[in-house]
């Protein structure tokens, strides 16, 4: 909400200087006073026109003619917003500039300078008007297509994510309940906080992971669950360190965007024939959030599905927090390290 509240005021504001600037730094008369002469509200009339044509061009006239290839009838449409760009203002304004014979021009007074022309010939409007009309069009339409594979990227990247959580869950899910059924055989006091962590995790996963944002905490939730499962699931074969300090409840986050690369460390740094140790350390400061995760590399076993949630995860990134996030993925013969930090703003 706060987002689209910022984008919002961006367009009010953009669209009072587009509508006044240029009349403030518009050269004048010097015998001319006040800012709405004849000229000057001629001008702000076109102004507010190419406003409208750029709303509606971005609106309707891309979406509901150009894209489904209707491209006479944009064009055609284009150049009747053009036409009406330039006589709409001068007939308002009672000038009507086809109707002005053009003037030579005055003589020039004691500093070297003639009055300004108050008005033009119609090719003299046209003129004005053509190139600030062609940067609108322009604008609206290149904003148009950025929308429209926004929207087709992030379509493809949450069939890439529904896809992932149906590849990774069954995996994961069928040796959390071998675990549990261990639990319960041996009538282990862990198996009640076993099974309702495991129904809390796989809630978050088949219903609050569709959505395009969610709450930190239950994001923080989820991670939390599943570091407790597999720790269960592993008893004392592979230690793990894990220092979450989330304080916030207000900040929201993309669903499933820090887990491959916890569930990485325990796809290839959990082996019970050798020192497995699992680092994870989430910390939030104000609006940044930072993810570290180690393991040693003593898994040498092929996973289904081995670098998709990765990959994902990478792209995911790249489209939902392009310039809100950094990225250092480091590792040698012995241990494999990731520091990922985000602006949650």
């Amino acid at each position: 909400m706060a987002g689209d509240r910022k984008y919002i005021w961006y367009h009010i504001f953009g669209s009072i200087a587009f509508l006044f600037v240029p009349l403030l730094l518009s050269p004048r008369p010097p015998e001319e006073t006040g800012y709405f002469s004849r000229p000057d509200f001629r001008d702000l009339i076109g102004n507010a026109l190419m406003l409208l044509v750029f709303y509606l061009n971005y609106y309707w006239l891309i979406p509901v003619i150009y894209f489904k290839r209707k491209y006479v009838l944009y064009l055609t449409s284009i150049v009747l917003a053009f036409s009406m760009i330039c006589v709409l203002p001068s007939l308002l304004t009672g000038y009507i500039p086809w109707q002005h014979a053009p003037v030579p021009p005055p003589m020039p007074d004691a500093h070297g300078m003639g009055p300004m022309p108050n008005g033009g010939s119609f090719p003299e409007q046209i003129r004005h008007h053509v190139f600030l009309f062609a940067i609108v069009i322009l604008t609206s339409v290149l904003l148009r297509i950025r929308s429209r594979w926004f929207q087709a990227e992030t379509a493809r990247y949450n069939d890439e994510l529904t896809h992932l959580k149906g590849q990774i869950s069954p995996h994961f899910l069928f040796n959390t309940l071998n675990s549990i059924y261990s639990l319960v055989l041996t009538k282990d006091d862990a198996a009640p906080d076993a099974i309702i962590e495991l129904s809390e995790l796989m809630r978050y996963v088949l219903r609050d992971a569709d959505q395009h944002k969610v709450p930190l905490e239950r994001e923080i939730k989820y991670i939390t669950s599943y570091i407790a499962l597999q720790q269960a699931r592993l008893g004392n074969t592979a230690p793990i360190h894990s220092n979450v300090q989330v304080g916030r409840n207000d900040l929201q986050i993309a669903p499933l965007i820090l887990i491959s690369f916890i569930e990485n460390a325990f796809k290839h740094g959990v082996n019970p024939d050798a020192p497995s140790d699992i680092v994870i350390n989430i910390q939030l400061t104000g609006q940044q959030l930072v993810l570290h995760v180690t393991n040693k590399k003593v898994s040498r076993r092929q996973v289904d599905g081995e670098g998709i949630g990765m990959e994902n995860t990478i792209k995911r990134l790249q489209l939902l927090y392009p310039s809100q996030h950094q990225l250092n993925i480091t590792g040698n013969d012995d241990e494999f390290s990731v520091q990922l930090s985000m602006d949650l703003a």
